[in-house]
C-alpha cells in the first residue's frame, strides 16, 4: 500500500502556518514509522528538513501542484493538509482525485464548500445556532447600507475563505472601512460581518468515514485579542464539557449535511453565557488538536484515521491516556 503524506506549509513555506503544519507532518510521520503494511512517501520543500523521521523523503524541486499532477498517480492513498484558504485544499484534493488517488481526507466537493464561511453556513441545518452574519465584497460596497444592514455595533470581520487567523479582527462599525482597506491590501476580496459572541470558544475533533462518525474529543481554544485582532494560539484537548451531549449532537448534524466529508475534521464553537452553542466554522482537514490526540491516544491515531477509512465500517472508540495542550509561539 503506497501512500503520499504532504503539509501545505512546510512544502511551499508559509511563516504563519509553518510551525502548527510542521508538527502535523511530524505527528503523521512519527505514527507511520515502522507499519510495515505501509509504504509511505511524504514531501517537504527545499532546505527543510525533519529529523529523525525514516519515512522516505522527497524534496520537492517544482511547485507543489505541477509536482502532483506529474507523479501523483503512483500512489494508492494520499494523506494531505492544506488550508482551505483561496480553495488550495479544493485544487490540490482535485488533483488526486483526477489522478485516481483515493483521499485519507475529505473529498473536494467537502473542501469547496468549507472553503467559504457564508457557503458552510447554508449548507448546515436551520436549527443549528448560526452567529448573525453579512458577507461583503471588499472591491465593491456601499458602507451606508452595510451598516443599515448591520443591527449591531460589536463585530467581527474575518475573511470569508480564509481559515488563518491572521485577518480576524473584533472591532466596531465606526472602524469597518479601515478593515477593508486592510483586506484590500492583502488581497482579500470576500469578507464575513458578524456580530460579537462573547462566550468561551472550543472545537470538537472527529473522524467520518462513510458509515460512521467518530466525535473524538472536545478542545478548549487559547485564543489571544490584541489591538482588535484575534489569534489562534493553541488548545487543551481533549476537556470534559457539561454541554457534551448537544455538542456532540450538533456535531454530527453539521458534519452530515456537508457532503464530501472525510477522514480527521474539526467544528469551532463559541458557547455564551446562556449555554447558547453558536457554530463558528468547520474545517475539513485536520487541525491542531491532532497534534496533541496523537501523543496521547491509547492506539496509533494516524493508522486508526488510515484504517477506518479504508475499510470503511463502524469505527471502535479510541481512548486517550490523559488531557495535553498545544500552544502556538508564533
Amino acid at each position: 500500500m503506497k501512500i503520499l503524506v504532504f503539509e501545505y506549509s512546510t512544502c511551499v513555506g508559509i511563516d504563519n502556518l509553518i510551525s502548527e503544519g510542521y508538527e502535523i507532518l511530524k505527528s503523521i510521520l512519527n505514527d507511520l514509522e515502522d507499519i510495515c503494511e505501509y509504504d509511505v512517501d511524504y514531501l517537504l520543500m527545499e532546505n527543510f528538513s525533519l529529523p529523525h523521521v525514516h519515512n522516505h523523503e522527497i524534496i520537492l524541486k517544482e511547485d507543489l501542484l505541477t509536482w502532483l499532477a506529474g507523479n501523483s498517480s503512483g500512489y494508492d492513498y494520499c494523506l494531505f493538509v492544506a488550508p482551505e484558504d483561496d480553495l488550495i485544499q479544493y485544487r490540490i484534493a482535485k488533483i488526486l482525485e483526477d489522478e485516481g488517488v483515493m483521499l485519507l481526507t475529505s473529498k473536494s466537493i467537502a473542501s469547496y464548500t468549507c472553503c467559504s464561511k457564508y457557503l458552510t453556513y447554508q449548507n448546515t441545518p436551520p436549527d443549528i445556532l448560526k452567529i448573525p452574519s453579512i458577507i461583503i465584497d471588499t472591491g465593491n460596497y456601499n458602507i451606508e447600507l452595510i451598516n443599515r444592514k448591520l443591527k449591531y455595533n460589536d463585530i467581527v470581520c474575518k475573511p470569508d475563505n480564509y481559515t488563518s487567523s491572521n485577518y480576524i479582527y473584533h472591532t466596531t462599525k465606526d472602524n469597518l472601512e479601515k478593515v477593508i482597506s486592510t483586506y484590500n491590501k492583502n488581497n482579500i476580496r470576500k469578507m464575513t460581518i458578524q456580530k460579537y459572541i462573547k462566550g468561551t470558544p472550543i472545537s470538537i475533533s472527529a473522524i467520518v468515514n462513510k458509515e460512521d462518525i467518530n466525535i473524538l474529543s472536545i478542545n478548549s481554544q487559547l485564543i489571544s485579542e490584541d489591538d482588535e485582532k484575534i489569534s489562534y494560539k493553541g488548545c487543551v484537548s481533549p476537556i470534559q464539557h457539561p454541554l457534551e451531549k448537544k455538542i456532540r449532537e450538533d456535531s454530527v448534524k453539521i458534519i452530515r449535511s456537508i457532503a464530501g466529508l472525510n477522514g480527521f475534521v474539526g467544528i469551532d464553537y463559541i458557547i455564551d453565557q446562556h449555554d447558547n452553542i453558536y457554530f463558528v466554522e468547520l474545517n475539513s482537514r485536520i487541525t491542531t488538536p491532532y497534534i496533541v490526540l496523537s501523543r496521547i491516544s491509547e492506539d496509533n491515531l494516524t493508522k486508526y484515521l488510515i484504517d477506518s477509512l479504508i475499510k470503511n465500517r463502524k469505527m471502535k472508540k479510541i481512548r486517550f491516556n490523559d488531557k495535553g495542550d498545544y500552544y502556538n509561539e508564533i
